[in-house]
């Protein structure tokens, strides 16, 4: 029991302490795809500020990565879109919060 839990440590250990593996474009985007929902779902305006720090983190790691041909940049034009369109839902989003909210007393 005690050798199981100190493999658990050292495993969680070593997840933090490797290096950070850069996403691919194509898993870039399959994340970013998987933030519309949550955008068109969120309750508050935490959520929304969290999934805009997802985006940016995304973003961030891709501009560190070298565009060697057309198919890359297409690669990184297609990130953009898809962070450009999920901002415009967070925008919306918070719109709709906002017009959700009651209005001050006596209005």
């Amino acid at each position: 029991m005690i050798a199981g839990g100190l493999a658990s440590v050292l495993a969680a250990a070593w997840k933090f302490l490797r290096p950070v593996e850069t996403q691919s474009r194509q898993e870039a985007l399959d994340m970013l795809y998987t933030l519309g929902p949550r955008i068109r779902a969120a309750e508050q305006m935490p959520e929304l500020e969290e999934i805009e720090r997802e985006i940016d983190q995304v973003l961030r790691t891709q501009r560190k990565q070298p565009v060697a041909d057309d198919q890359a940049e297409r690669a990184v034009t297609a990130v953009n879109v898809a962070a450009h369109r999920l901002e415009n839902l967070i925008h919306d989003r918070r719109a709709y919060l906002a017009s959700q909210q009651p209005g001050p007393a006596g209005s």
